[in-house]
């Protein structure tokens, strides 16, 4: 997604290893928990739908130029009678410039 930013993406740095860590920590989470890798699959599914993500193809990806990889990861809480899963988005994420 594009970020609003008031300063130059260059100063953002490097956050493709910090990303990756996390999300291969979230991806054996999910292997663990079928059903929370139900639930987070809808998820991405309908974030995807309404607009809030695009996919990126590998011509995209090797492009020059700055990215900003923002891991996230989902909060379960049994007890909410509406949504049980909560998705967060790591914007303040370290990186090589952090």
């Amino acid at each position: 997604m594009k970020l609003p930013l008031s300063d130059s993406p260059d100063t953002l740095g490097d956050s493709y290893h910090t990303a990756r860590a996390k999300f291969l920590t979230l991806e054996q989470r999910l292997l663990k928990q079928p059903q929370l890798k139900k639930d987070y699959s809808q998820f991405l599914d309908e974030y995807l739908q309404l607009g809030h993500m695009t996919p990126v193809d590998e011509v995209e990806e090797k492009k020059e130029g700055p990215k900003f990889y923002m891991p996230h990861h989902g909060i379960v809480k049994e007890t909410s009678s509406t949504t049980k899963l909560r998705v967060v988005f790591d914007g303040s994420i370290a990186s090589s410039q952090s």
